[in-house]
């Protein structure tokens, strides 16, 4: 089944996106030096673009600095804050699209996100490995970075460990791939398989009322 409509905290986390999200959409201050994380991504079939950096500057005041910075020559109080899952989260609606600006504390200083999102271009996303059934996505993210094509997928099952591992092996194997490693522990199961240069690993981790899989495809390699 896909995709179950879950919250996506922006982490893990540049695709064909409209003229108007490209120069200047970060509005960030200069002191900021900032990093693309991968040349394409799409995040349970939104295009994104995203940025990381690090910096010693002061939460609050960075966080006012970018609020304020975002909000002139916009709605004031068309910023809002949140917090989640150890992040302070900045968001913004602009028209057909949406940023957002993460910080959290990392050592001495701090480490963020910044983030474009086109949500009216969203396609339903294709699973580079089809789930059998009783499992179900909430989360599917592709990337490219320097020509290497991924997915990253996380899914839910209603099948012990074991029945979801069996399964998605079966799922596998009934599309060609060969599995090379299947380890079990008291943490789970750790499957992995190649069809020719494709590659693909999951764990199979116990859940309440069943299994969580993270799964990882390498689809194309540079």
């Amino acid at each position: 089944m896909l995709l179950a409509r879950r919250p996506l905290v922006l982490g893990a986390l540049l695709a064909a996106l409209p003229a108007a999200a490209t120069a200047g959409w970060q509005d960030l201050p200069d002191s900021l030096a900032l990093a693309p994380l991968g040349d394409a991504m799409v995040v349970n079939g939104v295009p994104m673009q995203m940025r990381r950096f690090n910096t010693t500057l002061q939460a609050e005041a960075l966080l006012q600095q970018v609020q304020d910075s975002w909000e002139r020559g916009h709605v004031r109080g068309s910023v809002s804050r949140s917090q989640v899952a150890g992040w302070t989260v900045l968001n913004q609606t602009l028209g057909p699209e949406h940023r957002s600006f993460q910080v959290r504390q990392a050592g001495a200083g701090l480490e963020g996100m910044v983030a474009l999102t086109s949500p009216q271009l969203r396609r339903e996303p294709s699973l580079a490995v089809p789930l059998p059934a009783a499992m179900t996505a909430v989360s599917v993210i592709d990337s490219t970075d320097q020509g290497k094509q991924s997915q990253q997928v996380i899914a839910f099952s209603s099948r012990s460990v074991e029945a979801s591992a069996q399964a998605l092996e079966a799922a596998l194997r009934a599309r060609g791939w060969t599995r090379h490693t299947l380890q079990k522990s008291a943490d789970g199961v750790l499957l992995a398989a190649n069809r020719g240069e494709q590659q693909f690993d999951a764990t199979v981790s116990a859940q309440r009322d069943g299994a969580m899989l993270m799964m990882n495809t390498l689809i194309r390699k540079r």
